[in-house]
């Protein structure tokens, strides 16, 4: 299993993230009749952002982890003291980091943690060599070690048995790992492809090793499928493929093979999506002759009513599974991703959290119960748990575009009153809406006036101020769409929205009965609506889904009679396409109200 791996251990890289107020009943270091709390105290490195990931270890050799976040190393146990690794750049938050991922190790054996950088998709990692006692006060050597490191969440750790680490990444299309001259560790390390050119040359969500079908070797997994380690020639050959859909979406973060239900096979663990909704674990069930099936449990949705607990969040771009409360089980630790695709992902602008989901077990079968650890931190692309303080509590270090964070493990006896009340409630709140009868509503060209570039008579979208229960709405320039025209070449563009939230437009004044004209976008990541104006449906939902980003044409609903002068139209997000990016955005070019029966 992925999460047993010694050498993980050894280089301090056990990933996880973020936690703050968490409840347990029997955790470590209480009595079986005890009551206990466990709180995280977080400290923040930096408000800087330089890396999307942090990750910790003895770096100076006094015996206490420091931490590594981007171009720093922050001394322990205080970590208010930072260090220079390499010059420091701060990065643009409205593009990416060119340092993602931070492990520590000593790759030359000379008894000091060395740091192995990988960043952007695409580009080389690098091992930034320590320099000894002399030198921490100095810019450390830089050694490129390997020259093209892609998907989105790259393991370092033992695939082929050596007892040392490898870097399991994809190259070029081609799935595989990457490993070290250990005689040379600084120099170019060799790249073993295991699969065909099969996945993106540069990007890829969902990532991970451990042995799947229980015959000691360590497998790779990843969205669609795992590939089995072969007794021999597991660095020369290809490795045979198990194809099985281990994602509800395009993948997500780090994927674990863990025994959730303890019935003795290994089953997986991953998030859906890594910009978009979806956590879950993947049962392992007999399937025909030795080939293993697996079955599909949720732990987390889109909406409210898809948990247990009522908890849903978005961008689970990294995800740990480490043993957070002492019970033996190993427990799942994520967050959301703050910013991570800017405002084209749901709920962009929601709350930086972080949660722990506690695996229990019983005769009902697994409930994985959801924690709130943090509201500000957030997570970026490596969340890295190392117990810093030497308090046999594992800590948490996380890092991303809000900075860098330490959360220190705290655990407090409390009363069962205090007890109770920190735990989750049952949600018994409304449920997902249904999409029924949405229909791909399509209607002719605007009919835009050459000279000014306006639909006469239109209310622009971008002209209407709203009200939105989620996301955000903005003007947004159409000019470089070429597949289609808009009145005046922009619109008005929702974003960060989840199903069941609503864009509240007021209108200009206007009464009595009338024909109502709309004008929408469509696009790849954008929703199934509901329109209404007042209390009145235009129409079904409108299925916005389209390969390119075009309008939907004129979409008329005429003979609508409303009572006063103070009107608005509402959108609601009720859902999206099943082919469609899961971003649930919506766009309105224009709208016209007209008297009916008045002419055009």
């Amino acid at each position: 299993m992925c999460g047993t791996n010694p050498t993980a251990r050894s280089i301090n890289m056990i990933v996880s993230r973020i936690l703050l107020l968490v409840s347990i009943a029997m955790p470590v270091m209480a009595k079986a009749d005890e009551h206990v709390v466990h709180s995280f105290e977080r400290k923040q490195l930096t408000g800087t952002y330089f890396s999307e990931g942090a990750n910790a270890a003895d770096v100076n050799g006094d015996g206490v982890a420091d931490i590594v976040y981007g171009p720093y190393w922050f001394e322990g146990p205080a970590y208010s003291t930072k260090h220079e690794i390499y010059p420091p750049v701060p990065q643009n938050m409205d593009r990416y980091a060119d340092n993602f991922f931070s492990w520590l190790y000593d790759f030359n054996g000379d008894g000091r943690n060395d740091v192995f950088v990988v960043g952007f998709p695409g580009t080389p990692a690098h091992v930034y060599e320590n320099p000894g006692e002399s030198g921490l006060d100095q810019h450390w050597p830089k050694h490129q070690v390997f020259d093209w490191v892609s998907n989105e969440s790259p393991q370092l750790l033992d695939i082929v048995g050596d007892e040392k680490p490898e870097l399991i990444c994809t190259r070029d299309g081609f799935f595989g790992f990457a490993t070290v001259d250990w005689e040379h560790p600084l120099n170019a390390w060799d790249f073993h492809p295991i699969s065909e050119q099969i996945v993106s040359k540069k990007f890829g969500h969902g990532l991970g090793i451990g042995d799947v079908n229980g015959d000691g070797r360590q497998d790779l997994i990843h969205s669609k499928g795992w590939f089995e380690q072969p007794m021999t020639g597991a660095l020369s050959s290809r490795w045979f493929h198990h194809e099985v859909s281990l994602s509800e979406g395009y993948g997500g973060a780090e994927m674990y093979v863990y025994d959730v239900d303890g019935d003795g096979d290994n089953d997986i663990i991953t998030s859906h999506r890594a910009h978009d909704f979806g956590l879950a674990w993947y049962e392992q069930i007999p399937g025909d002759g030795n080939e293993p099936r697996f079955k599909h449990h949720l732990i987390m949705g889109e909406h409210p009513s898809e948990n247990k607990y009522g908890i849903v969040f978005s961008e689970l771009h990294s995800v740990a599974l480490a043993d957070m409360d002492g019970d033996g089980l190993k427990d799942i630790v994520t967050g959301k991703t703050y910013w991570s695709h800017h405002r084209q992902s749901p709920q962009w602008d929601a709350g930086a959290v972080v949660y722990w989901f506690k695996l229990n077990r019983s005769s009902d079968g697994v409930d994985w119960v959801p924690y709130k650890a943090d509201g500000g931190a957030g997570i970026g692309r490596q969340i890295s748990i190392v117990d810093i303080n030497d308090d046999k509590l594992p800590d948490i270090v996380v890092g991303g575009m809000l900075g860098a964070h330490v959360l220190t493990h705290r655990v407090k006896s409390v009363s069962e009153a205090e007890f109770q009340a920190a735990q989750p409630k049952v949600y018994t709140g409304p449920k997902l809406p249904q999409v029924k009868d949405a229909e791909a509503l399509r209607g002719p060209k605007a009919k835009i006036d050459r000279e000014t570039g306006k639909v006469p008579g239109a209310i622009e979208g971008e002209t209407l101020t709203g009200k939105a229960t989620a996301g955000y709405a903005k003007t947004q320039d159409m000019s470089r769409f070429s597949a289609d025209q808009w009145s005046n070449q922009s619109q008005l563009w929702w974003t960060g929205a989840k199903p069941a939230d609503t864009l509240t437009l007021p209108l200009p004044e206007f009464t009595g009965t009338v024909d109502v004209e709309v004008v929408l976008t469509c696009a790849g990541d954008y929703g199934i609506v509901q329109l209404t104006l007042d209390d009145q449906p235009l129409g079904p939902p409108i299925d916005l889904y389209s390969n390119s980003v075009v309008t939907t044409g004129v979409l008329s609903f005429p003979k609508i009679t409303v009572e006063g002068k103070q009107h608005s139209l509402e959108v609601q997000m009720v859902g999206s396409n099943p082919k469609a990016k899961r971003a649930y955005m919506f766009a309105l070019d224009y709208l016209r109200i007209i008297p009916a029966g008045e002419d055009d």
